[in-house]
């Protein structure tokens, strides 16, 4: 009759019930490991040839529970990727329409650049840089490979190094059962991340035919915001946040196929009894890249997010100062048509020119762009409500109306916190929130007024334009002309009972 103490000490010295158990368990991180490092394409038959998905993930632990909640989503939705783990909206800065955003990949695009760029919201008197709101201002550029960063080369280390450990005890006691659940793990967990639905389901987008400018935030009360100016050929954000994608019709199959095969792995794992300590190496190795994956921040380069900052304005800080208020808030509409009479001149000319002229027709020569348009600076005739707030590279150089920073990558880290600067080109503004939102429209028109919506909602209002019909116009109208003492009254009779 064995005793307590011989019980235990064969199961920690060659555990063995133990494994199978193991295997059930970390589902849900392999599946974020997955996202996070899916989007590189192999070709080893040329360029015109077949695109090989590479995603180095480690087997661990972890894969038979992914396999058989995979499948639950194969017989549902068919959705591969994970649900967006970082709620925040996107907002068209055109319409001003904001989106609950639901892509993965945009979500943790915001989070990771939360998590690299920190705003110091403490006082000046405790030390801090009493930052209320930052804004990043990013040119969207036309979509490329994603970046193979050190997390990516990381994975195929793991793997390697599982390798190595899953030799000794074939070359050591001749046991090869370890290889062998070692290389058909790999195998599995490698053929698992080449389903082509997880690269059109991370990126689930189209591509914008021009202009567009785009802004993501967590919304009111948050402290970041991510500006987007998008070039032809680059990622549409709008359909990537509605998180649309076509399901395979081959992914159910192929899942299916997967889990049986997970399964008869499972109980592969069961049945060995010797030497077992180099498979929870192996597998606790493997959860170890699993959770690095999962969880860690990475640029927005390895994402497909290709970003550049412009050199004009690269980043805007709203800072609590305080500042004297106006005596009241009437302004000459008319009066500031008349200071943007050039620029609007201007406009109307590039409009003709690119319409196509009559035949016999000859296009006068239109006149050259204000060149304030470009510096925002008093000294090239800005009207004074867009005079912009001076930049580091402006204040330094009397004169000087245009930033001499060089457009630079944005892979570049803020590697000094204690100098809240990216380069030259960042705007310190006083003001909080709103200075911030002033001088982002100033050097993004309808950025700022798009932001303001989100930042400051202006609560409940009625618009005709919002309405078709005259007869419920009339009801709406008088709604909302008394909604403040129909509201109070309702509060009272609730007093009263």
């Amino acid at each position: 009759m064995s005793t307590p103490e011989a019980d235990l000490r064969q199961q920690w010295g060659n555990p063995r019930d133990i494994l199978s158990l193991l295997l059930l368990l970390g589902g849900d991180i392999v599946q974020k490991a997955i996202a996070q490092l899916v989007g590189y394409q192999a070709r080893p038959l040329g360029r015109h040839g077949p695109a090989i998905s590479l995603a180095p993930v480690a087997f661990s632990f972890g894969w038979v529970a992914y396999g058989f909640s995979s499948l639950l989503a194969a017989f549902g939705d068919m959705a591969l990727m994970p649900a967006c783990d970082y709620p925040c909206i996107l907002v068209n800065c055109a319409t001003g329409f904001a989106r609950e955003n639901r892509s993965w990949a945009l979500g943790r695009l915001l989070r990771d650049h939360e998590i690299r760029f920190g705003v110091d919201p403490r006082p000046v008197e405790e030390g801090g840089r009493a930052e209320s709101l930052r804004v990043d201002i990013f040119e969207l550029l036309p979509v490329g490979a994603p970046a193979l960063d050190v997390v990516w080369w990381v994975g195929w280390v793991t793997i390697l190094v599982q390798f190595g450990i899953a030799v000794v005890p074939w070359a050591v006691y001749g046991d090869w059962a370890i290889a062998l659940v070692t290389l058909c793990g790999s195998f599995l967990a490698i053929v698992t991340c080449a389903m082509p639905q997880w690269i059109e389901e991370k990126w689930a987008a189209g591509r914008v035919e021009e202009y567009k400018v785009t802004c993501l935030t967590r919304g009111n009360g948050s402290r970041h915001v991510m500006v987007f100016i998008a070039s032809p050929g680059s990622w549409d954000l709008e359909s990537l946040a509605a998180g649309f994608s076509i399901a395979r019709p081959e992914t159910r199959g192929i899942t299916l196929l997967l889990m049986v095969v997970w399964t008869c792995l499972l109980i592969t794992v069961s049945a060995i009894t010797h030497h077992t300590w180099f498979l929870v190496g192996i597998g606790g190795i493997g959860m170890l890249q699993n959770l690095f994956v999962a969880g860690v921040s990475r640029g927005p380069e390895a994402g497909k997010f290709l970003l550049r900052r412009p050199s004009r304005a690269s980043a805007i800080f709203g800072l609590r100062r305080t500042y004297k208020d106006d005596a009241d808030p009437d302004i000459d509409l008319k009066e500031t048509e008349d200071g943007l009479s050039q620029l609007t001149q201007w406009v109307s000319e590039c409009s003709q020119e690119a319409m196509p002229a009559p035949p016999g027709c000859k296009m006068d020569r239109i006149q050259p762009m204000p060149r304030w348009l470009e510096s925002m600076s008093k000294e090239d005739g800005v009207p004074g409500w867009l005079e912009a707030v001076l930049r580091p590279a402006m204040a330094g150089a009397a004169g000087n109306t245009r930033s001499s920073v060089p457009t630079c990558l944005i892979h570049i880290r803020e590697s000094d916190h204690g100098n809240p600067s990216i380069n030259e080109s960042t705007i310190r503004a006083g003001g909080g929130v709103h200075g911030a939102l002033i001088e982002l429209e100033k050097w993004v028109p309808t950025a700022g007024l798009a932001m303001l919506e989100v930042f400051f909602p202006q609560g409940l209002r009625y618009r005709d334009e919002a309405v078709r019909d005259n007869v419920h116009k009339r009801f709406w109208r008088q709604a909302y002309h008394t909604k403040d003492v129909r509201r109070k009254g309702e509060m009272h009779r609730k007093q009263r009972h």
